[in-house]
């Protein structure tokens, strides 16, 4: 398996992910769309085994709010950088960090039933109005 690598806009943090992947998820939901500014983010997943921080990790800040929901930065850009799962057995990766062509596409847009009423969905995947429920990506 090829190796696909990250960074931050500054490039302080740096990493690759060395296992296999998720396809690709786009959260709709208001929290990603606050923390992000964009209509939706577009998310990955790998197993904690499957990310190799390159540089920086000690240069993540943890942001979470009092329902547990929360995002990690870089601390000098701001970049949205790999978040670590509740659970701690994967990795949310933001995929707009990738530099490297992660081979997988999107599989599907999640809490639609919360987007911004000027957010218009192209294309034909899978939309859910809450989570991908049952139907959960491929697993890392």
């Amino acid at each position: 398996m090829q190796q696909i690598h990250g960074r931050c806009l500054c490039g302080e943090i740096r990493f690759a992910i060395t296992g296999k992947t998720t396809e690709i998820g786009m959260c709709h939901c208001s929290k990603c769309r606050r923390v992000s500014g964009v209509a939706s983010n577009a998310n990955l997943m790998t197993g904690r085994d499957g990310l190799v921080w390159i540089s920086g990790e000690d240069r993540i800040t943890k942001f979470k709010l009092a329902s547990g929901w929360g995002v990690w930065r870089c601390e000098t850009c701001g970049s949205p950088v790999p978040m670590l799962h509740p659970d701690g057995g994967a990795y949310w990766v933001p995929v707009g960090l990738l530099a490297t062509d992660p081979g997988v596409h999107v599989a599907g847009h999640v809490y639609v039933g919360s987007k911004a009423p000027w957010d218009e969905i192209p294309g034909d995947c899978p939309q859910h109005k809450d989570g991908f429920g049952s139907r959960r990506l491929n697993k890392p």
